[in-house]
């Protein structure tokens, strides 16, 4: 599936890092979101095993206490390319943008998306501003930054989520809310616990779809996954305990499949919409796009560029299905990155 210019030879003695942010404390949400950040450093093992199996020696790069001490790092290894893990730093999402930023002054070639993507991406309502201006079917949505501001302009039921987080950090089952009272509850507890306006969009009772997109000059969309709900109540969601907590109902009970059984003409529909979000927002390298299907119409909720990459994840499961080796992806989007230049 991979073009033939991706499958030029990556030089062994190619210098690599891996720059991952180390967990840490947060300073809003729950103690339990911190599970979420741990995952990057089993993200980070599985890319180093990659390039192993490449011939590669990479290093790592942990981000954990100071921006200072990584920069006195990467410039005392000359490194030629950086693969780009950080989904955050110092225990803030909101500082994913700023890790690229900080390598583009230094002139590094780095997987992933821009600076640019990442803050757009990270910010739900800016996203979903992007999807509706370029005609991409999202549903209709507010962003309120109290109770107060509400003005019943959407029809429940609901979905309230934190406007800039990502890995299902601050969704449960009272994400789902179905009259003023509940929405009022779960707007309060988004701005006091996660000091961050709400996202509030209408609730689609539809398939769970998402897309791992892949390239650059001509993205393509890779074998596309559903998430099988074996229970029979709304709200059919992937909350925080469905994503990050294996002995829970939740997690036993929402089962990813890839490749989804689609019907041709909306496998069609599907791909042509999470390739027109990937190119909406910007992305470059690799992204997920997490859609609604109902009455097989595509509803883009998120995009999601630089997603995890670990062996378990979506986009791996769909590299699988795809027929792509882990490593060749890895090689990929280090080529990609070497293209492009600092």
């Amino acid at each position: 599936m991979l073009e033939q210019r991706e499958k030029a030879t990556l030089a062994t003695d190619t210098r690599v890092g891996i720059l991952y942010n180390l967990p840490g404390k947060r300073a809003k949400g729950e103690q339990i979101d911190y599970v979420a950040e741990v995952e990057v450093e089993e993200e980070a093992a599985a890319v180093r095993e990659a390039l192993e199996k490449l011939g590669l020696r990479p290093r790592f790069l942990p981000l954990k206490h100071s921006a200072e001490n990584l920069v006195k790092v990467i410039r005392s290894l000359r490194l030629d390319v950086i693969v780009n893990l950080c989904e955050g730093a110092f225990g803030e999402s909101h500082l994913e943008m700023h890790v690229p930023s900080l390598l583009e002054l230094l002139m590094i070639p780095y997987t992933g998306s821009s600076p640019l993507t990442l803050g757009l991406c990270q910010n739900k309502g800016l996203t979903k501003d992007i999807l509706k201006a370029n005609g991409i079917p999202t549903p209709k949505y507010a962003v309120l930054s109290s109770p107060k501001e509400w003005k019943c302009e959407l029809e429940f039921p609901l979905f309230v989520k934190p406007l800039k987080e990502d890995a299902s950090v601050g969704i449960s089952k009272k994400s789902y809310v179905t009259r003023e009272s509940e929405l009022e509850a779960q707007v309060e507890y988004i701005t006091q616990q996660y000091r961050q306006p709400a996202l509030v969009e209408e609730y689609v009772a539809g398939r769970e779809i998402n897309v791992a997109v892949m390239g650059n000059v001509k993205p393509k969309a890779l074998p596309i996954s559903e998430i099988l709900f074996e229970f029979q109540d709304e709200p059919k969601i992937v909350d925080y305990p469905a994503k990050w907590f294996k002995e829970t109902d939740e997690y036993r009970k929402t089962k990813p499949v890839c490749p989804a059984h689609l019907k041709p003409s909306v496998k069609s529909k599907v791909e042509k919409r999470s390739l027109e979000a990937y190119e909406a927002l910007g992305c470059r390298d690799y992204a997920r796009i997490d859609m609604r299907l109902k009455a097989d119409i595509p509803y883009v909720l998120e995009v999601n560029p630089n997603p995890d990459i670990s062996p378990d994840a979506g986009f791996a499961r769909a590299l699988k299905a795809a027929g792509i080796p882990y490593e060749e992806f890895v090689r990929t989007i280090i080529l990609y990155a070497l293209e492009r230049g600092a």
